[in-house]
C-alpha cells in the first residue's frame, strides 16, 4: 500500500467536521484491499451518526491497543502549490489529518502483512475540528464494547524536522473552551446619546473588566483569555444596538475552565447592567485535556530509541484536541510528529513533508507490538 499516495488522494479532498463522505468512501476502498481482510480475525464498525470507521483485528488474547485518526478538514482556501492541491474550494487539510489517516491505514496494511498474535483497534475518527467527534463516537457505544488497555494517537507538528518525536507525561494539551458573549443595547443617533443604550461600550468594558480578573487569575493558574472576533454596529453615527463577541479561553484544569466561563456569564451580566442592556453568554466547544500516561510515554521513548528517532521532551501546550475524551476514560497518549514543515497549523500554507509518514508507520507498528 502506497501512504504516501494515499495522503495525495486525501489531501485534494478536504471536507468539514461530519461531512466526511468522500473521505469515508476512498478509506474505506483502501480497507478493502487489506491483504486477508475478509478473514475472521478483522472486523469493521461503522457509525450511525457519523462518518467514523472502527477497524478491529481480533488475533490475540486480552486488551485491545486502540490507536485513532482524526478525518476532518477546515475551511481555509489552501494557497501553497503542490501536485496534489485541495480540489474542494474554501477547504483544505491544514491541521494535517491526511497524514494522520495515511499513517493509520499504512499501520493497519503493516499487521495485515505480519499478523501478530495481538488485538488492536484502528479508529478514524470524524469531527475533530470542534464539532465533537469524538463524543459521537464514544456516544455510540461501539469503542467500549471493547476491553481497551490503551489509546494511542500521533500529530503532525509544525517547526520540527520531518519524523523527530515530541512529547511527555502529564497534561500534555489543555482544555479549550469557546464562547460567545451577545450584548443587546438601542439605537440612537449619536446626537441623542440618552435615547440609546450603546452595546458595544457594554463590550468594550465587558474586554477591559475580564482582561484584568484574567491577569489576576495568571498570577496562580497557566490560563488564556482570548476574543478573537468583535462586531458591533451599522453606521458610524448610530448607536450600536448589538454587540457580538467571539473567544476562546484555555486553561489546564477543569476547575479554572468551570470558573472561567463563571466569570465569563457574571463580567457579561454586569457590564450589561451598568448601562441597562442585555447580554447572552454562549458556551461552545469543550474538550478534555490530553493527559499521557507516564508508561506510554516511557514506551514511546523506548521505541524512538529502537528505531533511531530523535525524541525530543515537549512543553504543556495550550492547544485542544478531543483525544483528551480518550485519555480521560484510558491510559492514553498523543505524541508531536514532525511535518518538516515551518508554516504553523491551520495555515493556507501549512504542508507537511510526505517524509514523515513513514516515520509515522514505522512508529505506530513498533507501539502496536511492543
Amino acid at each position: 500500500m502506497d501512504a504516501i499516495a494515499l495522503r495525495h488522494a486525501l489531501h485534494q479532498i478536504p471536507e468539514l467536521a461530519f461531512k466526511e463522505h468522500k473521505t469515508k468512501a476512498l478509506l474505506l476502498k483502501y480497507l478493502h484491499n487489506v491483504p486477508g481482510i475478509a478473514d475472521k480475525r478483522w472486523t469493521f464498525h461503522e457509525f450511525k451518526h457519523s462518518n467514523g470507521i472502527l477497524v478491529a483485528y481480533n488475533a490475540g488474547y486480552g486488551a485491545y491497543k486502540l490507536f485513532r485518526a482524526d478525518m476532518d478538514a477546515l475551511p481555509i482556501q489552501e494557497t501553497v502549490i503542490s501536485n496534489y492541491s485541495s480540489q474542494h474550494k474554501g477547504f483544505m487539510h491544514a491541521c494535517g489529518h491526511d497524514v494522520h489517516m495515511s499513517i493509520l491505514m499504512g499501520l493497519i496494511y503493516r499487521i495485515a502483512e505480519g499478523t501478530p498474535a495481538t488485538n488492536l483497534l484502528f479508529l478514524f475518527q470524524p469531527a475533530e475540528e470542534g464539532k465533537g467527534g469524538a463524543q459521537s463516537v464514544l456516544g455510540e457505544g461501539i469503542i467500549q464494547s471493547y476491553d481497551i488497555s490503551s489509546a494511542i494517537a500521533l500529530h503532525v507538528a509544525s517547526d520540527l524536522a520531518a519524523g523527530t518525536i515530541s512529547s511527555k507525561a502529564g497534561i500534555f494539551f489543555g482544555i479549550p473552551q469557546e464562547f460567545d458573549v451577545r450584548f443587546y443595547g438601542k439605537s440612537a443617533h449619536v446626537a441623542y446619546p440618552e435615547k440609546g443604550i450603546n452595546a458595544l461600550q457594554a463590550g468594550l468594558d465587558f474586554m477591559n473588566q475580564i482582561t484584568n480578573a484574567i491577569h489576576e487569575l495568571n498570577k496562580t493558574e497557566r490560563v488564556i483569555y482570548h476574543v478573537g472576533k468583535m462586531n458591533a454596529g451599522d453606521i458610524r453615527n448610530i448607536i450600536p444596538a448589538k454587540c457580538i463577541l467571539e473567544g476562546t479561553h484555555r486553561s489546564l484544569k477543569k476547575e479554572v475552565c468551570n470558573s472561567m466561563n463563571q466569570m465569563t456569564y457574571d463580567y457579561a451580566d454586569s457590564c450589561a447592567k451598568a448601562l441597562g442592556a442585555t447580554a447572552k453568554v454562549e458556551l461552545h466547544c469543550s474538550y478534555d485535556p490530553v493527559v499521557n500516561d507516564a508508561a506510554l510515554v516511557q514506551q514511546l521513548m523506548t521505541a524512538c530509541a529502537a528505531l533511531n528517532m530523535e525524541y525530543q521532551e515537549a512543553e504543556t501546550a495550550m492547544t485542544g484536541e478531543d483525544f483528551g475524551f480518550f485519555t480521560s476514560l484510558y491510559p492514553g497518549m498523543l505524541f508531536w510528529l514532525g511535518s518538516g514543515c515551518n508554516q504553523p497549523l491551520h495555515s493556507d500554507k501549512f504542508l507537511p513533508a510526505d517524509e514523515c509518514i513513514e516515520s509515522g508507520i514505522a512508529l505506530m507498528h513498533h507501539l502496536a507490538l511492543h
